[in-house]
């Protein structure tokens, strides 16, 4: 990534005009005011992804009992879709839960919304059920989840096997 990098950070009010704006864009069956307030309600577990002084993604979570963390927002700006962003924001909210001692998370995704049922696979989220008529629309979600230990295992292998891999493929070009 070529600078300014993404950082996430906590939700700050002055945060609200940008938050409202990615809320109307990626979730246009809401009234981005009414969830605004509740995010703001559930502040501890709501983070912003910023490129330079740009907020371009939100993730909001909470814990849903002694044992479960809830995602219940995700939104990423349509101009910075497929650049790591969501990943990334699902990173920081898991361990945003795991530090908080839970041990799965969940979320409810659209039975529509493939690119984000991807990504949440390839994070090791697994779909658990179907919510009939979830959406205000009547489409049907999935409940997804995944084991939180899994989830951390799974990114530190892929990461040594990355590592790895680099260094192999580094030491290929030395020797031709």
């Amino acid at each position: 990534m070529t600078p300014p990098y993404p950082i996430i950070r906590r939700y700050h009010p002055n945060d609200e005009y940008s938050i409202l704006i990615l809320e109307a864009e990626a979730f246009e069956e809401h009234n981005p005011y009414e969830y605004i307030q509740f995010y703001e309600f559930l502040q501890d577990g709501f983070f912003v992804c910023a490129i330079g002084p740009d907020v371009v993604g939100f993730v909001v979570g909470y814990a849903l009992s002694d044992a479960e963390g809830h995602i219940f927002s995700l939104a990423v700006s349509k101009y910075h879709r497929n650049q790591g962003i969501a990943e990334l924001l699902v990173d920081h909210i898991c361990t945003y839960f795991l530090l908080k001692g839970l041990q799965k998370a969940s979320l409810e995704v659209r039975i529509s919304n493939e690119p984000a049922i991807n990504l949440y696979k390839k994070l090791g989220f697994t779909p658990t059920w179907i919510e009939s008529k979830y959406y205000s629309d009547g489409e049907d979600g999935y409940v997804m989840m995944v084991n939180l230990n899994s989830y951390f295992h799974q990114k530190e292998q892929l990461r040594l096997f990355e590592s790895r891999s680099g260094k192999a493929n580094s030491e290929k070009k030395k020797m031709n």
